[in-house]
């Protein structure tokens, strides 16, 4: 964003995503100040449905991360607790 000078502030750039996907995305963007929008498909069950299914497919690669970095989380924690630091303390 930076090197093609669009700011949060002139409102060039919007995202728009589906709830409960990439929130790991939308809050830090969120947070710069850019405008964020997540929306809910509606409609009958039948026509929805292959849509989600659709997008579940493609986000299955988020998932695969995120359960890597749940692995992640828990050898530290386990690091942690044999090592008996399990709070931060910063010198």
């Amino acid at each position: 964003m930076e090197d093609l000078g669009l700011h949060p502030a002139d409102c060039q750039v919007y995202f728009g995503q589906l709830l409960g996907m990439c929130d790991q995305i939308s809050f830090p963007l969120g947070q710069a100040g850019f405008p964020v929008y997540k929306y809910v498909p509606y409609g009958p069950v039948m026509e929805v449905l292959p849509y989600l299914s659709r997008h579940a497919l493609e986000n299955s690669s988020v998932m695969k991360g995120a359960q890597r970095e749940r692995q992640l989380l828990w050898q530290e924690l386990k690091r942690r607790l044999r090592t008996g630091s399990l709070f931060h303390c910063p010198a």
